[in-house]
């Protein structure tokens, strides 16, 4: 296997890299920059992925405080009263801009390494903004507020595709709040899927040929529809059995799947043992990617790569 592309998931990590906190590296588009110089030179990733606090920068925009919670991701604080789902003007609010310029410098020195902006999908979008829990409810007993949310919320999601695309570069959707088992497969596939659809139909539309969804979680329960969205890489996250992911997914040959290892087998001990399962399970997909789950501030590079050295051994 020393061929398998390796994409580990550095937001936050990204900071430690260059011994800074996230949050000032989070609203620097010289030091995110300077953060992925050093990713690449670190891990060597398959792929880069421009930005930090990922989940928050549609909301910001709009009006929602981030505060910074020392050496761990920046999160949304709170909402103003007067908050209100709007499209904004991506050339001027919040952070866009700032991305695209991390983007543009990164663009420099990245070389052959595929470079993509980050984007929140919609299901995540509501759910950060109404709840959750208030989300679920309300689109199962077919709330009309809760279908016009994620329709206000679609809208900035494919608002800043577009932004991201009109400057050349490539996006990656990260949705995670739309996984099972928040979400059922029924669900799913009434309300999240077309909108995921018309998210990577517009990317395709675009010319974006590689289009990464990101959904973590144990995505078993919903991995055939995820064959239907319009992605061409998909992640099967640790949480799931990849045997029964693959199956019920279907025919992989046209798709690239990430294979997450969990942030709990990254301890730096028994390295063939953990290098032997891993394999075993990249053995489901036809085109298998190393992953990872996202990584604390603070983690020690070496216990991934040297398991990741471990795997390609093989």
């Amino acid at each position: 296997m020393a061929e398998l592309p390796f994409a580990p998931a550095i937001y936050e990590h990204k900071a430690k890299l260059i011994d800074v906190l996230p949050y000032p590296v989070s609203r620097s588009a010289e030091l995110i920059a300077g953060a992925m110089k050093r990713e690449m030179e670190v891990y060597a990733p398959a792929y880069l992925t421009v930005g930090l606090d990922i989940y928050n920068l549609e909301i910001e925009a709009m009006g929602g405080r981030v505060e910074d919670r020392g050496n761990a991701c920046p999160e949304l604080a709170d909402l103003p009263p007067d908050f209100q789902v709007k499209l904004p003007d991506f050339q001027r609010d919040g952070r866009f801009e700032l991305m695209l310029e991390a983007a543009e410098k990164v663009s420099k020195f990245c070389g052959g390494t595929p470079l993509r902006v980050a984007a929140t999908g919609p299901v995540t979008l509501a759910a950060k903004i109404t709840g959750a829990e208030n989300l679920l409810i309300d689109l199962f007993t077919g709330e009309e507020k809760a279908l016009e949310l994620l329709d206000k919320c679609q809208a900035v999601s494919r608002g800043w595709l577009a932004g991201i695309r009109e400057k050349g570069f490539d996006a990656i959707v990260f949705d995670s709040m739309a996984s099972p088992p928040l979400f059922s497969p029924d669900l799913y596939a009434e309300h999240i899927l077309p909108k995921h659809r018309e998210l990577m139909d517009f990317l395709a539309a675009s010319g974006q040929e590689e289009r990464e969804l990101v959904m973590g979680g144990d995505t078993a329960p919903i991995a055939g529809l995820l064959r239907e969205s319009g992605a061409n890489i998909l992640l099967c996250d640790f949480a799931a059995d990849a045997a029964a992911w693959k199956a019920a997914f279907g025919d992989d040959t046209d798709f690239r799947i990430r294979r997450n290892l969990g942030i709990s087998l990254l301890d730096g001990t028994d390295y063939p043992a953990k290098a032997a399962t891993f394999r075993k399970e990249a053995e489901n997909f036809t085109n298998p990617i190393i992953g990872s789950g996202i990584l604390p501030w603070d983690f020690e590079p070496e216990k991934l790569l040297g398991l990741v050295q471990e795997i390609r051994r093989g």
